[in-house]
């Protein structure tokens, strides 16, 4: 059982699902409430916006009949920024194994992160075995130098910690945060689609996420802070 909760400008977002067979996914509950105490996809009072999630979770679990005590939630705000990072780790001549990817992505993570940012992604974009690029999958390969191209995602901090303190008051642990943009591209991008170069765009009420994939990779990703509230508004004045 997973549960994702989508804290946006204009409406929060609760649903709760069963993966079957693997990949599958059958959804058992849903609740849509609208949002309040939030603006730009960011906390502006703190008890409203936590009743708006308490409730959305509520009609979650009346429709699927399961309680909920952690769920993954989405990041809208627009305090985003990202960079390029490299790792490299020594292999010693044998197979790679998934051990040493991680090993390869820890190093890449060891870059200078202000105090007042956190990371919240660190996305592979490529490998290198003893100068070999464009390596997509080093696994099971031989080498003695593993290198990666990492793209690290971080948001300000203070904006992590006051949404995770909206849905702990609701009574709900975050197990993880997703960036808006990523997890649009997750639902609705294919192989092919990722491969052959795309951008997407997910506008929301307050904020306008961006993903761009090239060659199957996440080459860029921002929140800008501009919605579909401005063009309601601008059409409402005109």
């Amino acid at each position: 059982i997973i549960v994702g909760i989508d804290v946006g400008t204009s409406k929060v977002c609760t649903l709760i699902a069963r993966i079957e067979n693997g990949n599958n996914i059958r959804i058992l509950g849903v609740g849509i409430e609208p949002a309040k105490g939030l603006r730009k996809g960011t906390v502006t009072d703190i008890n409203a916006a936590s009743e708006s999630i308490a409730r959305s979770v509520e009609k979650a679990e009346r429709t699927s009949g399961y309680e909920i005590t952690g769920a993954i939630v989405n990041l809208a705000g627009t305090q985003v920024s990202s960079t390029i990072s490299k790792g490299a780790v020594g292999i010693s001549g044998r197979v790679i194994d998934q051990e040493d990817v991680y090993r390869a992505l820890d190093s890449a993570q060891a870059i200078a992160v202000p105090h007042n940012r956190e990371i919240i992604h660190v996305i592979q974009r490529g490998f290198n075995i003893d100068g070999q690029e464009d390596i997509s999958q080093p696994v099971g390969m031989h080498g003695y130098r593993l290198e990666v191209e990492a793209h690290i995602i971080t948001s300000a901090a203070s904006t992590m910690e006051n949404l995770r303190q909206c849905v702990s008051m609701a009574g709900i642990d975050v197990t993880q945060f997703v960036l808006n943009p990523l997890a649009s591209s997750e639902a609705i991008l294919s192989e092919t689609e990722r491969e052959m170069g795309v951008a997407v765009i997910d506008l929301g009420a307050g904020t306008t996420g961006l993903a761009i994939y090239v060659k199957g990779d996440v080459f860029h990703a921002n929140v800008l802070p501009i919605g579909g509230n401005h063009i309601t508004s601008d059409i409402a004045q005109g």
